[in-house]
């Protein structure tokens, strides 16, 4: 595919944003996860081919910021890493990506964060934030007006090839979305962790003289460190935060003991004509009950606060783009579009439900596409959100889009909808990827997981038609991807 020439800065080139992103900042806090990422992605590197694949373009176009991220001096955005890993799945299959993905991202979490509390300098991300939102924004133009040109049948340049120069703007504003929802994770995690202890002399220490430390009183539950939030890239929708417990002189008497734990109140202060209370079950077999009843509570409280939030988050995004449609700043609204489709799958349907409410019916299809292009587990996330909301047909539309994306993806995607159940999702998908593919292509699917894959993929070749069927069955017959 080929490159685009850009004007200086984060994107500059277009498809390569990753690395030149890196090579830009200044090398961070030598830590020891810093370094056993490094390891890791040294180890990717090394099962892949120097000059194909995304690990070619970014070696082309910035090779010693490449090396500066293989030898642990700078940690890489994580959309620099997924690219490596799409060139791995590409030579050895999605099966083996799989585990080395979730171990790299587990390192690259703990990397990242290290390195941050390390700095210790939130100001720092704050600015690469601003600059890289900047960035995003020229991101977003160029995309629009290449978008323009080619539907006028030229190129804002004058000369190029607006199918291939649209598809690398695309790319530029997918990985400055999803790095500016990466920093924004960091930045939180950051200020939200205690702060690091100082080595005396360093030069570092704190303007104002720590407080003696407090011994905690017996019993008292360990602080643990927060974990840091996954960017749009991560398979799993995060889950519900533990509450903490309410602390300070302020909030004393607000948590109140267990029925078991309260003591009874004394008979005195009871009205003399009120019947008693009937007794409440105790002892061992009513404990099951007692439980039971307890934990339901506790879940149709929870669903209760987190359907309320995601409406609240829901209204709060649909006021934003409001806003900024009223200023006539469609750039940035067009931008918070596509923030929304990286949010927790859950909120999707519920988004499209207010943008429909408000007149913006046109944008759910702009969001749609967006999720079109999330990481296989996360668009299988959204396309079971969907079809749980009754909302089948968008959900199916967003699965054709994604069709177009390489086998390996497919395939990734089409298995975790199988393992959600949703086998009518997982058929129109596949179908779609037969529609649009050579026989050959379609049938390369199969290497995810051929015990799987294959039966749906026949499947979904019979509703396309017999002779594909036919096709991509002998395909198969013959041993047609190897090792499937």
């Amino acid at each position: 595919m080929p490159m685009t020439q850009q004007a200086d800065g984060v994107l500059d080139v277009a498809g390569t944003a990753g690395v030149r992103a890196v090579s830009r900042s200044r090398e961070g806090p030598r830590v020891p996860e810093a370094v056993a990422f490094a390891a890791a992605l040294g180890e990717l590197a090394g099962a892949l081919d120097p000059e194909a694949g995304w690990y070619g373009v970014f070696g082309r176009r910035d090779p010693d910021g490449l090396a500066a991220c293989l030898a642990g001096h700078r940690t890489p955005p994580w959309d620099v890493v997924a690219s490596l890993l799409d060139d791995f799945a590409t030579y050895h299959g999605p099966r083996r990506a799989g585990p080395r993905a979730a171990r790299l991202r587990a390192l690259h979490r703990a990397a990242v964060l290290a390195r941050d509390r390390a700095a210790g300098d939130p100001g720092e991300l704050r600015e690469r934030l601003a600059a890289l939102r900047h960035e995003r924004w020229r991101a977003v133009r160029r995309e629009q007006a290449l978008a323009r040109a080619q539907a006028a049948g030229g190129h804002p340049a004058g000369t190029g090839r607006p199918a291939a120069d649209l598809a690398w703007a695309r790319d530029d504003r997918a990985r400055a979305t999803a790095r500016c929802q990466e920093l924004s994770d960091r930045l939180a995690a950051l200020e939200a962790a205690p702060e690091p202890a100082r080595e005396p002399g360093s030069g570092r220490e704190p303007v104002h003289p720590a407080p003696e430390p407090v011994t905690p009183e017996p019993g008292a539950p360990a602080a643990e460190p927060p974990s840091v939030p996954l960017v749009p890239s991560v398979p799993s929708a995060p889950s519900e935060p533990v509450r903490p417990r309410l602390r300070g002189a302020r909030f004393a008497g607000l948590e109140a003991a267990s029925p078991e734990e309260s003591p009874e109140e004394p008979a005195a202060v009871l009205p003399p004509v009120a019947p008693p209370a009937p007794a409440r079950p105790r002892g061992a077999r009513f404990a099951g009950a007692r439980d039971d009843a307890d934990a339901h509570r506790e879940e149709r409280a929870e669903t209760a606060a987190r359907e309320a939030r995601i409406r609240r988050e829901c209204d709060e995004i649909v006021a934003r783009l409001a806003g900024l449609r009223a200023l006539g700043r469609t750039g940035e609204e067009h931008i918070a579009l596509c923030e929304a489709a990286h949010r927790p799958a859950g909120l999707l349907p519920v988004l499209a439900g207010r943008l429909e409410d408000t007149g913006r019916a046109a944008d759910v299809a702009t969001v749609l596409w967006e999720v079109a292009a999330l990481p296989p587990a996360r668009l299988a996330a959204a396309a079971d959100a969907l079809t749980a909301a009754g909302r089948q047909e968008e959900c199916l539309r967003t699965l054709r889009q994604s069709a177009a994306r390489p086998a390996g993806e497919v395939a990734a995607t089409a298995l975790a909808l199988a393992a959600a159940g949703r086998r009518t999702e997982a058929l129109e998908l596949l179908s779609a990827l037969v529609r649009a593919r050579r026989p050959e292509e379609a049938a390369e699917v199969v290497s995810g997981d051929p015990a799987v894959l294959t039966p749906l993929l026949l499947a979904a070749a019979a509703r396309v038609s017999d002779r594909r069927r036919r096709d991509v069955e002998g395909l198969l017959a013959r041993g047609y991807p190897a090792g499937s």
